[in-house]
């Protein structure tokens, strides 16, 4: 997976976390072939865009969500150089999409992953995943 397509995920994992409502039935099927072939190949992310922009609340908070990202991209702190942008993906980032987009219902699986409860914030504080 290549460095926007990591971006595209992100925003699609942070776009889908911003909805109210869960997804269409036929739009969470897709999200759930997209987890299948995410597991078959993790490199990909085969038709994000498509299954996105087949939902417009969805698509509306993508498209923010990736001028977001830019706009973040571009600034940089007037310390240290950044550091270099990894080649390879993140096993986090691929494990915690598939995940959401195997979820029965996605946008409250990624609602939980982002808001964690009470217990939940404790074990990361003592995992020290703050």
């Amino acid at each position: 997976m290549n460095a926007n397509d990591q971006r595209l995920l992100t925003a699609c994992l942070n776009a889908l976390a911003q909805l109210d409502n869960p997804l269409p039935p036929d739009v969470q099927s897709k999200f759930h072939d997209l987890a299948e072939t995410m597991k078959a190949n993790p490199d990909t992310i085969a038709n994000l865009d498509i299954i996105v922009g087949d939902y417009p609340p969805l698509n509306e908070l993508y498209q923010a969500e990736q001028e977001r990202l830019d706009q973040n991209a571009g600034v940089r702190n007037k310390g240290l150089p950044p550091l270099p942008l990894p080649n390879e993906p993140t096993q986090e980032l691929t494990n915690s999409a598939i995940d959401i987009f195997n979820a029965s219902d996605s946008v409250a699986k990624d609602k939980a992953k982002n808001n964690p409860n009470l217990l939940q914030r404790i074990w990361q504080g003592i995992r020290g995943k703050d």
